[in-house]
Parts: C-alpha cells; structure tokens; sequence
C-alpha cells in the first residue's frame, strides 16, 4: 500500500461556461474556471503557490495560440501575477490526468501548499479535425491521404474488432449514451444540461465512423474546469469537505506505431494503470462505490471497464445493461454525464466529479453512501492514468 495514501486532497473546483464554439478566448474561460475553484475552496489567489496543465490543443490543422486556442502555464502566470508562487509545471505527455498527478508529488514533496491544476478546450470555427493531407507524417503518411485520420475513424476498427471477437451488438451502447444523459439532466454546468436523449434518438442518428453513431462521440467544446489541491491537513482546515486520494496510476504498456492504437493496446494500457491504482490504494473493484471513466468515444468505457476489472473481457455492453450504471444502481457511472454530456474537456471533469462523489458535494446526482470514488482519467492508450478518491481517509 502507497505511504502516501490519503496525504493529498481536492479542496476545490471552479468552472467556466462550455460553449459550442469560440464565443470567448479560451484564457477567459481558464481563469473563469480557476478563480471559481480558488473560490470554492475558501482561499485567497495569494494563497495559491503552485499551477499545473496540459495545454495541447486537441484538434488538427489548426494554430496553437497562447490564450487563444490552448492556454499554458505561463498564460496563467500572466493573468494571475502570483506573488508567491514556487512551482509549476506543463505535462506533454499522460494528459490532464499527469498534470494533477505532477501537482500531487509537487505537494508531497513540500516546494508548494496549494496548487492549481486546469484544462482548457478550444473548438476552433469550421472544420474540428482537418486530416493532414499531402502533410502527413509518420504512420499517418499510410492512412490520412485515404480519409483515415481522425480519432473516432481509428477507435472505431478497436470497437469494431471488440465487437465482432465477442459476438456483441453496437444497439447495445444506446444505453451507455441514453443513461449519461440522464445524468447530464443533474449537472448544470454541462452542455446539454436541458436536452434528453432517448434510445430512438440514439439509433436514429447518423453514422460518424462505423459503428460510431453520433451520440457514441463526445462533443467538442469552448470551456476550461480546474480544481485545487493541498495537502489533507490543510485541507480539513478549508470551507468544503474534502475529498482524499488513495491512489493513482499510469499506463505502462506502449506501443510504438499509432497513436490511437489496438484493441490489444487499450487492455494492456488500462491494465498497467489500475493495477497500480487498487496496490496504492489498498482496494478493489469490488470495494467502488462510483466510477467515472473516460468517455471521448463510448467505447472508451467499455475498455475502461474491462482493463480495470470491473467485468471480464468480452462482458461490458451486458453489464451496463438493466439499470447497474444509473445513480442508485449496483456501479453508478459517469454520474456528471460524462464528455458524451459535458462536452470535451478531457478527464478533468471526470476527477472532478469522482472527488466530489466522495466528499458528498455531488447535488442531487450525489450517490447514496458513497465513499470509495474510482476515476478512468483518459482513455487507456498512451495517456491513460487512474485514480481512487475517498470521503473518509482509512
């Protein structure tokens, strides 16, 4: 079991307004989100001695500009003019998930108190993925120049071949997508907070990239969350109830070609990261009472609950069926909505929202008794990390 188990603890959240496009600049959606953390855990900016982030901008063929399109640590530094602050980082690898675990060992290792961790989203107006064309490098030179080039085209041969070695219907997920909204209806700050989604929707939609249907992808969006962490002895001093965190973990399995990767990648990736999080943390599946994970494409989860170890391969779309993913089922799941609700804003909506299921500051999407909060932060290829949050430290 980790030594440092239970040392660190989310005080606070903030977010910004999600938008389907750029209505603002993304640095004003940044600093919406981190002073409204700030807020929520009762402190002062002065207060605030540590900033973290994965800036990378998420879609292709596109600029990266500084506070416009993505919005790093030294943007933040600009707007916030710290006065004391000691340490900082920007992570280009792990996702958003590593920039909070950076900002956990940062807090460990006493350089800072309380630190800042966010992740801004732009959607840029027009074509979201532009493929790379006659630009293509790398192993995207063999596949963009025949229309093959974003995300969902790649995940969808993994859910593809998922689907066919284990004899499942893609009809099957409707639930998936179907029960997420219907938690989204809990969560006033998601993007289609207001807007039902029902299974005739669900199969009525167009297809995106077989058998990806609409409402099996995440949709892009303008907005930024962040939290704030310290350690728990200040924490217990702060105005909300904390959340702690048992554990967390990365993904040790690589393959070299692709970034998207094979069905085989996904597993072995997921694997690797939880088996780290359950040995720190002391706990297991069976020991979760609320589980968010990572939904960029609906089968993400799926991924996610059989490399975790909540199911066995092959079992997932069987058993989020009959009522087990809702908020008084046997695994609540995604409870905030996920991205498929929220919007795209990576996995930092995903810790939020397990930080807040274990200290009980969930609303009335707050699931019952809920103490051990297990979060799949990223999908589980080459940026995926996994974390176990609790309500009380044991």
């Amino acid at each position: 079991m980790w030594e440092n188990r239970c040392k660190i603890a989310v005080s606070g959240v903030g977010y910004s307004k999600v938008t389907r496009s750029a209505e603002l600049p993304l640095a004003a959606h940044a600093l919406t989100a981190v002073k409204e953390a700030v807020a929520d855990s009762g402190l002062r900016m002065s207060d605030i001695d540590g900033l973290a982030t994965y800036p990378e901008l998420p879609a292709t063929g596109h600029a990266e500009v500084d506070g416009i399109s993505v919005v790093s640590v030294n943007c933040m530094m600009a707007m916030l003019k710290l006065p004391n602050l000691t340490w900082h980082i920007q992570v280009g690898t792990t996702n958003i998930g590593g920039a909070v675990q950076q900002a956990v060992n940062a807090l460990l290792a006493g350089v800072c108190k309380y630190a800042v961790v966010w992740r801004a989203m732009h959607n840029p107006r027009g074509t979201y993925q532009n493929l790379p064309g006659a630009n293509a490098q790398g192993a995207a030179q063999f596949t963009a120049p025949y229309g093959f080039g974003g995300p969902g085209q790649g995940m969808a041969v993994a859910y593809t071949r998922w689907l066919e070695r284990n004899g499942q219907s893609r009809e099957k997920m409707a639930t998936l997508a179907v029960t997420q909204r219907k938690h989204t209806q809990h969560n006033p700050h998601a993007y289609f907070y207001g807007t039902e989604l029902t299974r005739e929707d669900y199969f009525a939609s167009r297809m995106v990239a077989y058998p990806f249907c609409l409402f099996d992808c995440d949709i892009p969006v303008q907005g930024a969350v962040a939290i704030v962490l310290t350690t728990a002895d200040r924490a217990r001093d702060l105005k909300p109830k904390p959340a702690y965190l048992a554990g967390y973990g990365q993904r040790l399995h690589f393959e070299v070609a692709g970034r998207i990767g094979s069905l085989s990648s996904y597993m072995e990736g997921g694997s690797s990261s939880a088996k780290l999080t359950w040995e720190r943390s002391g706990f297991s599946p069976k020991d979760v009472d609320v589980a968010q994970i990572y939904d960029g494409f609906s089968a993400s989860v799926i991924y996610g609950l059989e490399s975790y170890g909540f199911c066995k391969e092959g079992d997932a779309l069987d058993f989020i069926q009959d009522g087990r993913i809702e908020l008084d089922g046997e695994l609540p799941l995604n409870t905030f909505g996920g991205s498929l609700g929220t919007g795209r804003i990576h996995g930092l909506w995903h810790i939020i929202e397990g930080a807040l299921q274990a200290s009980g500051r969930a609303g009335s999407r707050q699931v019952k008794d809920a103490n051990v909060s297990f979060v799949g932060a990223s999908a589980p290829i080459v940026t995926g990390t996994t974390f176990i949050f609790v309500g009380e430290p044991y």
